[in-house]
């Protein structure tokens, strides 16, 4: 699991991957949409189970970052392993809650097992935050059309966040 810590673009599934949010209008849908790709390629037991957790998680604090971002995450014995689903919605999903929000245009969908280690969840994501607070990467990942190009801007911005 320590691959995950330092090398996000590896947990980022390809079957877990929309460019295309443009349907949905409401975080939980996405959520939702986001967790059952999850589910699909094999990273969740239970795509309800894991929705159920990260709807505790939003309760007690925001998961929307400003700059158009949102990386909503939850702990849950239905992760199977460390994985994100990305999504990308060019009209916005309004994404709040009880802390704020606002208009978010990038979504990860963080899966933790609940057997990963508490230092190690918060280190994946201050590592992600880092991430999502480059400007180029960020427009990188709204322009982006492919999976492999995704993953290509995750590894441009992981290398300008090294510790």
């Amino acid at each position: 699991m320590e691959n995950f810590v330092s090398i996000l673009s590896q947990v980022i599934l390809p079957q877990a991957v929309d460019f295309e949010l443009n349907g949905f209008t409401q975080k939980e849908e996405v959520i939702e949409h986001l967790a059952d790709l999850l589910e699909q390629a094999g990273a969740l037991s239970s795509a309800s189970e894991f929705v159920a957790a990260v709807y505790e998680r939003e309760k007690q604090g925001p998961t929307y970052m400003n700059y158009q971002v949102a990386f909503p995450h939850g702990k849950s014995p239905s992760a199977l392993r460390p994985a994100v689903a990305f999504g990308r919605s060019n009209n916005g999903i309004q994404y709040d809650n009880d802390f704020g929000g606002g208009i978010a245009k990038l979504i990860f969908l963080i899966a933790i097992p609940e057997e990963m280690e508490a230092d190690i969840y918060i280190d994946v994501l201050k590592r992600l935050a880092r991430l999502l607070m480059q400007d180029t990467f960020r427009e990188e990942a709204l322009q982006v059309d492919s999976y492999e190009a995704l993953i290509a801007a995750v590894k441009h911005g992981e290398e300008q966040v090294q510790d």
